[in-house]
């Protein structure tokens, strides 16, 4: 069946391209004088007012109108601002043509403006004007749909958008953030139909006082222009679904409603449903969670006080056994008075996740092999509710507050069975925690003169979490009658119940202040000075739980921990920034003086030492859309309390961990070199990366291995931990076919210590893919693409050597102006030199009916046609290399049904 559906699917591929046979006009254009003119428009269209095709002028004043069809009539317009536009009739092409344009000055300058912004694409300064109709077929139905279309625009699996091979920051609607700029949400919940214009608005800064001083050239946002009917009033959708799996009925609702006008916004998200499909994702979590709000450069040392995640764990899993997802989500913003806007939003998810899995570990320093089966379930419950305003009563200042409070509530329970050596281990598990998290910051921009500018951006986070963890341990045949070979100090029981609370409150504030003083249009220089403090306490203390059901306390101070944690930096940084011909250079260093203090065991340790940090980046722009940027920059990361905790924390069923309050920062040093070249002449995309990075006094495990459990602790290793990397692509668009090459080389070395010996880890990664799209405006489209990766992963001389292929087939048909039919198929092979082999492949289908001016939209779709099982994961460790399946949904069959507001 595999093979009948490829051939098929190639077959579409085929005849798509041997559909696609056309001619095309080529040519220059000119001013009165002679001299090119760059970025000039032209546009073919047929008498039907039927676009053509269209192109923009490159440096040289060259043009190409291609895809057009033979034995055809096209009026050809030429347009640029402040020049008389011209009108071209060519009647009956039958091969390819080169006519060139001279461009007279023209006195209706206001003409010359309405033609330029209704081209399909149009460049007016830092901003590429896409007009979303020239580019779409009337099939898309979301936003990414729409963007996937736009040469130079890319949008991920994930809902990211990359444009000339940059991710866009921030996802505005009429010049509104659609839920904190958040590009996913955007890119599935946007309605297609509502897009009027797209425009992409390159060297972003979210702060126009702050614009053009630091290195915002790879910066880069989206505006969604509406179309006019969808201004000033309510616009959205409301869909249903249901149908049946092998063993449960499928549904889905999802109405979400939409409202912009010049002063307000309003924004409603909602979907319930047990179709597998995750409404908010963990990566969404973390955006919103974890979202930097201040514009200007980073001080270069980093702490991580672990307080953004939560204990959200299965979120992650877009592929399960079965995944029920309710969420609702209302976002919106108020223009007060000019001077004065408010914004908000408040999200609500509740995620449930049941995964089955199936696991066979090796351990490589004891050639333990394990074979595990886990059954668990996980509740994910959270909520954000974030308030912010921006007051701006004049061009000189800013003020800008943002307040949010974060909440989780997640629970989960693991049903575990480990088997090794003949040896059965029962093992349930269970986990639940609370966290809560309010995070304000505040951010002031003043301009006191041309020449002058002051910055102050604050931050202050306060956190709480109360994460528990249980394991029953039933432990047949085993010899050892206690877990960690009586380390813990346990009773005899049958079986073993472990229990652990643990206790983290955490403050952090971020404060700086920023100084500019502008020399001239091609220099300024920038001073810097700030803080980091953080203060956190720690408790944890472990229980067991007897047969007869009192507790056993284990009061051995090592078995547990009360800790006060303060971390402070103090720095102040200089960056100079200057243009000289064609290089933008900015050098710059930054100094610290780092205090890490602990209170623990009735002992006070504290560690003070300083770094300076330096840090240098030069960009050369060949062009206005081609560039090689060089950046260099040390900077210092450190830990947080868990870290530094001297007593014993129970993590997992088999691990064990201490801190260590000796640890410093480990230091990171990093050179990068890349290149961007979007050439909108051709629509040629080509980007290439380089990068190297070294990292000393390393936070590295040192992990002592008995059978399968784990007893470890942190170290600053003395080895150094060194990553190289490298990737390019290429890509073009010929007619409607958008086809494209990428390549990626990586390489690492890292080392632990275990059982008291270092280990050092090597990786080699290596991966090549071929891709192509289509865009017909009838008919078959296609969207295919091919991938296949190398791993060498030498683990301490255990070499494993494995190669990933990936085979990604989409098509649509566009069977007549109702009728829409859509195809897609992923395969993947994945195969070792020890012979392992795990393939698995999905295939789904749906029939959508929508007439035409119809509110009215009916779907039948099919998911898991070929019903696969489960899914695989491999990965190559310095402690054990494994092989996962993950069972995943059965094939089921149902009916949505939309309507559009």
């Amino acid at each position: 069946m595999k093979k009948n559906l490829l051939l098929t699917l190639l077959a579409c591929f085929v005849f798509s391209l041997a559909g696609a046979q056309s001619v095309k006009i080529t040519g220059v254009v000119v001013d009165s004088t002679g001299t090119p003119l760059q970025m000039a428009n032209v546009i073919a269209y047929q008498k039907d007012k039927n676009l053509g095709a269209f192109g923009i002028t490159n440096d040289s004043g060259k043009y190409q109108l291609r895809n057009l069809k033979k034995d055809s009539t096209y009026v050809v317009k030429v347009s640029f601002l402040g020049l008389k536009t011209i009108v071209d009739t060519v009647k009956n092409i039958q091969d390819d043509l080169m006519k060139n344009y001279v461009m007279l000055e023209d006195e209706n300058m206001l003409d010359a403006v309405n033609i330029v912004y209704d081209m399909p694409v149009s460049i007016k300064g830092d901003t590429i004007i896409y007009n979303a109709d020239s580019f779409t077929n009337g099939t898309e139905r979301k936003l990414g749909d729409v963007l996937q279309k736009l040469p130079g625009v890319e949008v991920n699996e994930d809902g990211d958008i990359q444009v000339e091979g940059k991710t866009v920051e921030r996802v505005f609607v009429d010049g509104k953030e659609f839920f904190e700029g958040d590009s996913r949400l955007a890119t599935k919940n946007i309605p297609a139909d509502a897009v009027g214009k797209v425009e992409v608005l390159k060297n972003f800064n979210n702060q126009s006082q702050l614009k053009g001083l630091g290195n915002d050239d790879d910066r880069i946002a989206i505006n969604i222009r509406l179309k006019e009917g969808k201004k000033n009033f309510w616009f959205g959708e409301v869909t249903g679904a249901i149908g049946q799996g092998d063993d449960a009925v499928r549904y889905q609702a999802k109405p979400k409603a939409f409202y912009y006008s010049p002063d307000v916004s309003i924004n409603i998200l909602t979907d319930f449903n047990n179709l597998g499909l995750q409404s908010f994702t963990f990566r969404e979590y973390l955006r919103f969670t974890g979202f930097n709000r201040g514009n200007t450069r980073a001080s270069g040392s980093t702490i991580n006080v672990g307080v953004g995640a939560g204990g959200i764990l299965n979120l992650q899993a877009n592929r399960a056994k079965e995944i029920e997802s309710k969420f609702g989500a209302f976002n919106g913003s108020w223009q007060v008075n000019k001077a004065l806007s408010l914004d908000g939003f408040a999200i609500f998810s509740s995620t449930d996740t049941e995964q089955e899995t199936t696991a066979s570990r090796t351990f490589i320093e004891t050639g333990v092999v394990e074979n595990t089966e886990d059954r668990s379930f996980q509740r994910n419950q959270i909520g954000i509710f974030k308030l912010g305003a921006d007051y701006k009563p004049n061009e000189n200042f800013t003020f800008e507050y943002d307040g949010q409070v974060n909440l989780s509530d997640v629970t989960q329970f693991n049903d575990f069975t480990s088997s090794r050596s003949g040896f059965v281990e029962d093992i349930d598990q269970n986990e639940s925690q609370k966290p809560i998290t309010l995070d304000q910051s505040i951010n002031m921009y003043y301009t006191l003169s041309d020449k002058d500018i002051f910055a102050l951006e604050a931050r202050y986070v306060d956190a709480e979490e109360d994460p528990f963890y249980n394991a029953i341990r039933d432990r047949q045949g085993i010899q050892d009658p206690e877990p960690f070979s009586g380390n813990l100090g346990l009773d005899p029981a049958d079986p073993y119940n472990i229990n652990q609370q643990k206790f983290v409150e955490s403050q952090k504030l971020d404060a700086k202040v920023d100084y500019w003083r502008v020399l001239n249009k091609k220099s300024n220089i920038n001073f810097t000075v700030g803080t980091s403090i953080v203060n956190q306490d720690y408790n944890t203390n472990i229980f067991q739980i007897r047969n007869d059901g009192s507790q056993n306390g284990l009061t051995d101070p090592a078995l547990g921990n009360d800790v006060n944690y303060k971390f402070r930096d103090l720095f102040g940084a200089v960056h100079y920034k200057f243009i000289t011909g064609k290089f933008t250079i900015t050098p710059g260093v930054t100094a610290h003086s780092f205090h890490i203090e602990d209170t623990q065991l009735d002992n006070t340790n504290e560690l003070d030492f300083q770094e300076i940090l330096p840090d240098f980046n030069v960009r050369f722009a060949l062009r206005s859309s081609e560039n090689i940027n060089f950046d260099y920059r040390r900077t210092v990361s450190f830990t947080d309390v868990e870290n530094y905790a001297l007593g014993t924390v129970f993590n997992n069923y088999n691990s064990l961990f201490s801190g260590n309050n000796q640890l410093t920062g480990a230091l990171n040093d990093r050179y990068s070199l890349n290149y961007f070249n979007f050439n909108m002449f051709n629509y040629t995309n080509i980007r290439a990366q380089l990068s190297y990075s070294k990292t000393t006094d390393a936070i590295q495990s040192s992990v002592n291995i008995e059978d399968i459990n784990q007893q470890s602790n942190l170290i600053n290793s003395p080895f150094a931990n060194e990553t190289a990397s490298g990737s390019g692509s290429f890509s073009r668009e010929f007619g409607k076919i958008r086809a494209s090459v990428n390549t990626n080389l990586s390489w690492s070395t890292f080392n632990n210590i275990i059982n008291g010996n270092a280990r050092e880890s090597q990786n080699i990664n290596h991966g090549y893919g071929v891709s192509a799209r289509s865009n017909y405006k009838e008919g078959v489209n296609f969207d295919v693409g091919y991938n296949i990766a190398f791993n060498n992963s030498d683990n301490g001389g255990q070499i494993n050597d494995a190669t990933t292929q990936t085979i990604t087939l989409n098509t649509d048909w566009q069977i007549n102006k109702a009728w829409f039919f859509d195809v897609d198929y992923d395969l993947n092979l994945f195969s070792t030199s020890q012979n392992v082999e795990n393939n698995y492949d999905f295939l789904e289908a749906a029939l959508f009916y929508n007439k035409p001016d119809s509110k009215w939209e009916y779907k039948v779709a099919a998911t898991n046609l070929l019903n696969t099982e489960a899914l695989n994961n491999n990965s190559f460790g310095q402690i054990a290399t494994s092989t996962q399946f993950y069972t995943v949904q059965p094939r089921y069959v149902y009916l949505q049904v939309r309507y559009d507001l």
